[in-house]
Parts: structure tokens; C-alpha cells; sequence
């Protein structure tokens, strides 16, 4: 956003990076040096003064610059993606745990647990269709998914997004709009009518493409096949999946990855919740020890108001 704030913050950005300080960068570029003074922001009255258009193009001629770049000084976006640059994968996964919780999108009910579509209890669920309604919240777990699927695999090593159907569509858009890839969605099953596809988008008539299936989540990774062996068999080679999040509780999603011969990219797990909880005391004791009961050993887990319950 062009506010006055960050068209003088992109003038100090563009100084610093060239070894100036705003007074030297107005020198160079033959202007009064004193004409970026933070004195100078604001008139006696207290109303913002804005830098002209004049020596703004002074400014970018001296330093060899184009509006394009002085544009990226003033872009949040850009602030953004320099920080998850500077994150390592426990600080991502922690922000993601943050932006769960902050977002509700993970809830937490011990005595009256939520059932999987397994059938399974659960004290915990999550709920990452909803993220896509938080544009802030979305746009850094999206600039954190492109930065993870860059430095582990390579943007080289990618030529198509895949999105699973439904909830991983939009998230392969995101992911592909940010790699500058092509983009497909995989049904679960070849519609009924018209070409009767699985598989939607464009895909090359020869050769092997390099895809990644993104999804919103996995618990065990069972349904991934689905859209894999669909990929596959349309001439894809698929060696690698993302999701925002992995349960990260349940032996079995290794398991299925490995004989499937795919890696599993994930921003964040139960345990990174979990550990975030504890750290800002989230649950009261007796949520906090049902909830780690079941993610220690899922299988045995009971309700707390239930005979035997952990």
C-alpha cells in the first residue's frame, strides 16, 4: 500500500542498500541533502509532507533503479517473504501453529471429542479449509510453502502443481501463482459425463512432467494414493507431496509415503501445537494431559469423562 509511512520507509531502504544514509542519498542525487530528513516528513502542523515525483526519479536514476524495485521496498509482501527467508523450519512451523490457534482452525474439546471421518475420537481437530478466508494468515503460510518447496526440492525440479480435490485445489493454486508453474486439480474418481477426466488442466503430450500433489493436510497419508497412482498413470512423475499441516501421530503415513515412493513436505504437526499450548499455558491441565494422551498413542486414547480415560 502507497502510504506516506512506507514511501519515506522504502526511501531509507533504498539508501541503506547502497551505503547511504537518507541525507547522503539526496547528495548523490543533487538534491538539498537535507530533503529526506525525518523532519522534513511532516510540516510544522503535524501533516504529512510526501517526496516528490521528481526526486524520487532522481533518487532511483543515481542508484541505477526502477520504479519496480522501489516498489518492492515498500511492499509488505516483500517485508514478509525476507522474513520467512530468514526463518528456519522450527520457526515455520511454530508461526503455523500461532496462525492455527490465532485463526481457530484447530479446536480442542476433551470431553466431548470430535469423530474423524475414520470414525475415530478425537480430542483435536483441525480445520485448514477455513485458513483460506484469512488473507494475511494465508498469504504467509503460502509464501512459507513456496520458500519450503524451493530450498527441499528445487523450483527446477518442479514443472506442475497438482491440488487435490476439494480441499487442496485452492491451495495448488496458491503454491503454483507463487512458483509460476502450471496448475491441474485430481478428482477422486473421472467424472461422469463429458471427457469423463480425473485429471483437469493442461497436461504436455510428451515427455515425463515433474508434479507435486498439494493437499491441505494428511493423517495417514492413505488417501493420497488416490490421486497419485490418477497422476501417474496420466504420464506424471510424482515424487514428492505438500501439505499445511501432518497429523505427525500416526506410524502409518510413513509407511504409506514410502511405498509410494514420495516424500511428504509439511509446514507444521500436532507436536508443534502441542508444544506451543504448553508454552502459553492454552489449555487448562486436564484438556492439556487428554490431549497429549491421544497424540502419544492415538489408538488407546478415551475420553477424560469416560471409565479408564487418560
Amino acid at each position: 500500500m502507497l502510504t506516506h509511512e512506507r514511501i519515506w520507509l522504502a526511501i531509507d531502504r533504498l539508501a541503506k542498500a547502497f551505503g547511504y544514509s537518507p541525507s547522503g542519498l539526496a547528495k548523490q542525487a543533487g538534491l538539498d541533502p537535507t530533503s529526506f530528513n525525518k523532519s522534513k516528513r511532516l510540516s510544522p502542523d503535524g501533516k504529512p509532507r510526501w517526496p516528490s515525483t521528481e526526486s524520487i526519479a532522481k533518487i532511483l536514476a543515481v542508484t541505477d533503479s526502477t520504479m519496480r524495485e522501489f516498489i518492492s521496498l515498500i511492499d509488505d509482501e516483500t517485508d514478509r517473504r525476507r522474513q520467512i527467508l530468514t526463518m528456519d523450519k522450527a520457526g515455520i512451523a511454530s508461526t503455523t501453529a500461532q496462525i492455527l490457534l490465532d485463526t481457530e482452525s484447530v479446536l480442542f474439546n476433551s470431553r466431548e471429542p470430535f469423530t474423524l471421518k475414520s470414525g475415530r475420537q478425537s480430542p483435536v481437530y483441525i480445520d485448514c479449509r477455513r485458513l483460506i478466508s484469512f488473507p494475511k494468515e494465508r498469504n504467509f503460510l503460502m509464501d512459507a510453502a513456496a520458500q519450503m518447496i524451493t530450498s527441499e526440492i528445487g523450483a527446477e525440479n518442479i514443472d506442475i502443481v497438482a491440488g487435490g480435490e476439494t480441499a487442496g485445489i485452492p491451495y495448488g493454486a496458491f503454491v503454483a501463482e507463487r512458483l509460476e508453474k502450471s496448475m491441474i486439480y485430481v478428482r477422486k474418481e473421472p467424472k461422469g459425463y463429458g471427457r469423463t477426466a480425473q485429471i483437469e488442466g493442461h497436461l504436455p503430450e510428451s515427455g515425463t512432467p515433474k508434479a507435486i500433489l498439494v493437499e491441505d493436510l494428511q493423517t495417514d497419508g492413505g488417501s493420497k494414493k488416490i490421486f497419485i497412482d490418477a497422476m501417474r498413470e496420466a504420464g506424471l512423475s510424482v515424487e514428492h507431496t505438500f501439505v499445511v499441516f501432518h497429523y505427525g501421530i500416526f506410524p502409518r503415513s510413513t509407511q504409506n509415503m514410502e511405498e509410494m515412493g514420495v516424500t511428504l513436505h509439511a509446514l507444521a504437526t500436532w507436536w508443534d501445537v502441542l508444544a506451543l499450548t504448553k508454552e502459553q499455558k492454552y489449555f487448562d491441565e486436564e484438556t492439556l494431559l487428554s490431549v497429549e494422551s491421544f497424540l502419544n498413542d492415538p489408538d488407546s486414547w478415551a475420553p477424560s469423562n469416560q471409565e479408564g480415560a487418560a
